[in-house]
């Protein structure tokens, strides 16, 4: 669990390494899932009463198998639905299960698919059940700070789903409007995510992003520590990036469903206040198209990356569908060359 926003999208490895010393992969299939790694604190509000809400928290974490991550683990304290959950990816179903145990302590199974933009990932719910047909329906925020789970349903003779509960998260550690997604957090050893817990071993602390990878390090420390020490020779300036710019639209409010938080009061009536005119002020026509260059070659750079995600995944259709909007709308940006030569190599086959 992009919904939950698809990005996101990369391979997690070490930068340049000795071929004796490599790192573990995350599976294509999960990298979408990267940025949710970690604590979240939230709210749920259901449809029925909003007012009558409650607090949540859900933690998320690697699941190891013979040293590589196979898929993720989530505890939800507070929450209505699920009490704890696992994700895992079906290669020939090209499907999501999460396994997860509702509050009585019964199982529970829901397959899930993203939606074709990358944004949304819901999960519907298998199996009878009296309240009706369920889904659970991720939707993460473009900075990968936030994301909301809603819990929708169509009760028996109903025509649609219809949203029961809408929990807005926030990731540990983040401010709520501030940037970076985690880019001023040192990164795991074990994936290269952001790390927001930490091991020990012969007197060295190693970075860690959740209770799987450390659990994973503290089955082999020796294996691990060796890894990292290898790495960081490798690489001096890994993990040291420069946090992102606070102030700015970072997509903190991409997807969230209730805005009433940020919305303005509204003035008494014959009492509205006349807002001051702006100062005109002249931007030089150079800057003006250095700003536009800048700003395509972000969305391009976000655009390819939802396509190289989906071409890990095995999904070729979208991926060109990504690849194709880079290479129409973006064409003079560099992402364009790379997505026009990812084009020719997968119409090819």
């Amino acid at each position: 669990m992009r919904g939950l926003t698809a990005g996101l999208f990369f391979i997690l490895a070490f930068g340049s390494m000795a071929n004796s010393a490599t790192v573990d992969e995350v599976p294509p299939a999960l990298l979408p899932f990267e940025h949710m790694i970690g604590g979240w604190k939230g709210t749920a509000k259901p449809a029925s009463n909003p007012l009558k809400g409650w607090q949540e928290s859900h933690g998320w974490a690697w699941k190891f198998e013979k040293g590589k991550p196979i898929g993720l683990t989530v505890s939800l304290e507070g929450d209505k639905t699920l009490t704890k959950g696992a994700i895992s990816f079906d290669e020939s179903s090209k499907k999501y299960k999460l396994d997860g145990t509702d509050p009585s302590g019964k199982a529970i199974v829901f397959l899930g698919s993203w939606s074709t933009d990358g944004k949304t990932l819901t999960f519907d719910r298998l199996g009878a059940n009296p309240e009706g047909k369920e889904r659970l329906v991720f939707r993460p925020t473009s900075n990968k700070i936030r994301y909301t789970l809603n819990l929708d349903r169509q009760e028996p003779g109903a025509p649609q789903y219809k949203s029961v509960i809408t929990i807005g998260l926030t990731k540990d550690g983040e401010a709520f409007a501030a940037g970076g997604g985690g880019a001023d957090l040192p990164k795991c050893i074990m994936t290269g995510g952001a790390a927001g817990l930490s091991v020990s071993y012969m007197g060295k602390s190693y970075p860690v992003c959740c209770t799987g990878c450390r659990d994973e390090f503290n089955e082999n420390p020796e294996k691990y520590a060796k890894l990292a020490d290898l790495a960081a020779k490798a690489n001096p300036t890994a993990g040291k990036e420069k946090p992102a710019a606070k102030g700015k639209d970072d997509g903190s409010f991409d997807s969230l469903l209730d805005d009433s938080s940020t919305s303005k009061k509204a003035a008494m009536p014959g009492k509205e206040k006349v807002a001051p005119k702006p100062r005109e002020t002249t931007v030089p026509a150079e800057s003006k198209s250095s700003k536009t260059r800048d700003d395509s070659a972000t969305k391009a750079a976000r655009e390819l990356q939802l396509g190289q995600n989906f071409e890990k995944s095995g999904k070729t259709k979208l991926a060109l569908d990504h690849y194709r909007t880079v290479v129409k709308d973006f064409a003079d940006t560099e992402a364009a060359k790379t997505a026009a030569a990812r084009i020719k190599a997968l119409e090819a086959k």
